[in-house]
C-alpha cells in the first residue's frame, strides 16, 4: 500500500485533513468525466491513474484481503465507467466513486456471509509478504479487524482517505448525524482496543 497503515493510531487522535477539490479543479474534472462518458480512452486513463490505487486501498481496508481488493477495484470502475453519465457532480466524483466502491464490498461481504473466511494464517501471510513494517500494520489490522464494517468503513474514509462528514455521509448514504455518532464510536472503540493491544505487547 502507498499509505504507512499503522499511522491510522496516530490520526485518531487527531482530524484527517479534508480532501476538498478547489473549484477549477473540479470543473477541469467535470470537463475529463464528461469525455470518459463519450468513451475517450485518454480520459478514462487519467480517471483510473488518479483514482486506482484509493480505491484498491480503500477496498483493502474494508475486506481485509488484498486480492479480492483488487477485484473490487476492477469492478468498481467498470460500474462506474458504465454509469458515469448518470454522475451529477453534487458531490465530489471521489465520493461517488466509493460509493460503488463500499456497497460492492458490502455485497461480497454478505455473499461470504455464510462460507468459511480465509485462514488467519493465509492471510496474514500475504499480508506479511507485501508490506514493510509488519507487526505495526498487523497491530492496527488487529484492531481494525474488530471493529464492525460499517464502523471500519467510516473511520477509514475519515481518518485514511480524509474525506469530510458530509461526504462519508453521501458515500455510505446515512444521516450526518449517523456519520458523526458513528465515527465517534470507531475512534473511541478503536482508541480503547488499540491501547489495551500495547499494554498487552509490553507485558509480553
Amino acid at each position: 500500500m502507498s499509505v504507512s497503515v499503522w499511522k491510522l493510531a496516530e490520526s485518531i487522535m487527531a482530524p484527517a485533513p479534508g480532501v476538498a477539490l478547489d473549484l477549477e479543479e473540479r470543473k477541469r474534472e467535470r470537463a475529463i468525466l464528461d469525455r470518459c462518458a463519450a468513451g475517450d480512452e485518454k480520459a478514462i486513463r487519467w480517471v483510473l491513474d488518479k483514482y486506482r490505487d484509493r480505491v484498491v486501498r480503500l477496498s483493502s481496508h474494508v475486506l481485509h484481503n488484498p486480492r479480492e481488493a483488487e477485484d473490487v477495484a476492477q469492478e468498481a470502475f467498470v460500474k462506474a465507467f458504465r454509469q458515469i453519465g448518470q454522475f451529477r457532480g453534487e458531490s465530489g466524483f471521489y465520493a461517488w466513486l466509493y460509493r460503488i466502491v463500499i456497497n460492492l464490498c458490502l455485497d461480497r461481504m454478505r455473499r461470504k456471509s455464510s462460507t468459511s473466511e480465509m485462514p488467519l494464517e493465509e492471510s496474514i501471510g500475504s499480508f506479511v509478504a507485501v508490506n514493510p513494517d509488519v507487526e505495526k500494520r498487523l497491530s492496527v489490522e488487529q484492531v481494525l479487524n474488530s471493529l464492525t464494517p460499517p464502523m471500519r468503513a467510516a473511520l477509514v474514509l475519515r481518518e485514511v482517505e480524509g474525506l469530510e462528514y458530509a461526504e462519508i455521509a453521501d458515500v455510505l448514504s446515512i444521516p450526518l448525524g449517523t456519520v458523526r455518532s458513528r465515527l465517534n464510536t470507531a475512534r473511541e472503540q478503536f482508541r480503547k482496543r488499540w491501547l489495551a493491544l500495547q499494554e498487552e505487547a509490553n507485558h509480553v
